[in-house]
């Protein structure tokens, strides 16, 4: 009677893990949707992009310190949750420590195809972390490309417009790789830490609706300028912030901004990672570490 038991729990364990192998297996690579997620690394900034059918961008990749960095121990293990242990794309957008130095980890730990930087540091540079991830990257033989002008790329069905800015700017906030993601009706924007001067540059170049925006330098008041948010009019915005930051941010001028124009506003000091589900009808279903935070469709 004990051997008949026995194999019926293996058959039944064997069934389960038959289960959720095929159910990861489908939401990684046979699901056409692209998830956008803001995950929660304190007072930095990342992104995971998965495109339909398995190709992955993230965008940043959080901060850290000497032996500590947001990629090891934050981002690796929510990818490695997610089954993703190759990611096609990093897109850095900015060299400043709380959106580059956890690309030091996600180098060593994850398999990596391509490094995208923006054109002005394709040269030696000496400031960490940067100097450490080209090369980091250079030593796994990584490609590295650096944008200098507009590039469009199709990625799996979704428009991707690299957009470098700030070329002649000593500003190492408005000297930034924004990246704009054109998915069926929905439209994506992630802008770095960007101040007023890139907001102005980079109104010249896009045009129509932003439905989802990370929102500008972690909501400070050198960003999300009146004419900025008019501009491109999002619907959803996610700001990347610490609990309780030495900055104070995001600053409440800015938050009133948001909400006086409507604009659903979430930040990862209180909903945590936060998660957009599109498909290519325009619907978008969104959910954070706090449940189910609404449906809704790109207009």
């Amino acid at each position: 009677m004990v051997l008949p038991n026995f194999r019926k729990r293996n058959v039944t364990l064997l069934v389960l893990l038959v289960f959720f192998t095929t159910h990861r297996i489908y939401h990684r690579f046979w699901n056409p949707h692209l998830i956008v997620t803001f995950f929660d690394v304190g007072q930095g900034d990342s992104a995971l992009i998965q495109f339909p059918y398995g190709k992955t961008l993230l965008v940043d990749g959080g901060g850290g310190w000497k032996g500590w960095d947001a990629g090891s121990k934050l981002l690796f293990p929510e990818l490695t949750r997610l089954g993703i242990l190759r990611l096609d794309h990093l897109v850095l957008s900015h060299p400043d420590n709380d959106h580059a130095r956890g690309f030091l980890g996600i180098l060593k730990l994850l398999k990596v195809e391509e490094l995208i930087l923006h054109g002005a540091l394709n040269k030696v540079s000496i400031k960490q972390p940067l100097m450490s991830i080209k090369e980091e990257a250079k030593a796994k033989n990584i490609k590295q490309t650096f944008v200098s002008q507009e590039e469009v790329r199709n990625i799996s069905g979704a428009k991707v417009l690299l957009i470098p800015l700030g070329n002649h700017s000593k500003n190492t906030n408005d000297q930034a790789l924004v990246l704009k993601i054109e998915f069926g009706k929905c439209h994506i924007l992630f802008t770095g830490d960007i101040e007023k001067e890139s907001e102005l540059e980079l109104t010249k170049k896009i045009t129509g609706k932003i439905h989802l925006l990370k929102v500008p330098h972690h909501g400070s008041l050198t960003s999300s300028q009146w004419s900025f948010l008019n501009h491109i009019s999002p619907s959803w915005a996610v700001v990347s912030v610490g609990i309780n930051n030495q900055y104070g941010h995001p600053k409440t001028e800015i938050l009133n901004r948001y909400s006086s124009q409507g604009i659903q506003l979430f930040r990862t000091d209180f909903h945590g990672s936060v998660r957009f589900d599109f498909n290519s009808e325009g619907e978008v279903k969104c959910e954070s570490v706090m449940g189910e935070c609404g449906r809704a469709r790109c207009l």
